[in-house]
């Protein structure tokens, strides 16, 4: 049953592959000079920051790769969604969450902008779906560009439904939106987030073990490439012992969230589907039980 837009080949080595990829990209880089640092430091730590950067973009890959390899969902990555005038001024009116959850927009009304998410999640057999900002988490994001991305994901789930069934992929009773915050850290009100120890259970289909999976490969590949990186600058230290100073970090905790608490009265917690729907009606065991035996 399951679709996808924007993903050819999500099999376990496409994804090995992509990893290794992304740090052949990273090492293939070009990155300027800074003059305090030097040439072979500046490349080795530009190498490390695009590596990181890079890892964002494969957990995009290994959570669609999983929902995909799921056969459950209908998958579709980089959403253009259609903001509509009638969703701008529900939001603007500062509306409940309860209120605007029996609201359902259509896609194809008249529309001051777009808005482009990361994925879309289809459970046709239990007419759910979902839309999804995805932040690797490791760090905060700014205070200015939050407030922006918890309204398009409120704007987005208006219209869901409808570009759902205008996709085709039938009648949607439920939806929801949300931020995959992975790590955890991206400042998002954690009532509208979902981190990697909620993925599993929201989804109901193992998710985290191929994200996992693919962050062990692009370390791998990182420590291979570490004495390349890293060489050519120790070779170039003078040989002087400036004695036993110590640095010190000087590091700031990160700054706690501060959702706008507008966005608040609009945005719930994302739900997923729920249990897996048989084509026979009945509902299949929850992710993690143990199928009972037949009478």
């Amino acid at each position: 049953m399951a679709k996808h837009l924007g993903l050819t080949d999500v099999s376990h080595a496409a994804l090995i592959r992509a990893a290794r990829g992304a740090m052949a990209g990273a090492l293939a880089g070009e990155f300027p000079e800074d003059p305090v640092i030097g040439p072979d430091l500046s490349r080795a730590l530009s190498v490390l920051g695009s590596t990181v950067k890079r890892h964002g973009g494969l957990i995009e890959l290994g959570i669609a790769g999983a929902l995909i390899a799921s056969d459950r969902y209908v998958v579709l990555t980089n959403v253009t969604l259609p903001v509509t005038k009638a969703a701008a001024q529900l939001l603007d009116a500062k509306n409940s969450d309860q209120a605007l959850a029996k609201i359902k927009l259509s896609a194809d009304s008249e529309a001051e902008g777009i808005v482009n998410v990361d994925l879309v999640v289809v459970d046709p057999d239990a007419k759910w779906a979902g839309a999804y900002e995805i932040k690797r988490g490791n760090g905060a994001t700014e205070h200015g560009k939050r407030r922006p991305i918890m309204r398009k994901l409120a704007a987005a789930r208006l219209v869901l439904a409808s570009y759902v069934r205008q996709a085709g992929y039938g009648t949607m009773e439920n939806v929801t939106s949300g931020v995959i915050d992975y790590y955890g850290a991206s400042g998002f009100d954690k009532n509208l987030t979902l981190s990697r120890e909620h993925l599993d259970a929201h989804f109901d289909v193992p998710v985290v073990a191929t994200v996992e999976t693919m962050t062990a490969a692009l370390h791998e590949e990182l420590l291979i490439a570490l004495p390349q990186l890293f060489t050519p600058f120790l070779a170039s230290l003078p040989h002087t012992n400036r004695g036993n100073a110590k640095l010190v970090g000087n590091r700031r905790p990160a700054p706690a969230g501060d959702p706008d608490a507008a966005l608040q009265t609009v945005m719930a917690r994302p739900a997923g589907p729920g249990q897996r729907i048989c084509r026979s009606g009945a509902p299949e065991p929850a992710f993690g039980e143990t199928p009972r035996a037949a009478h």
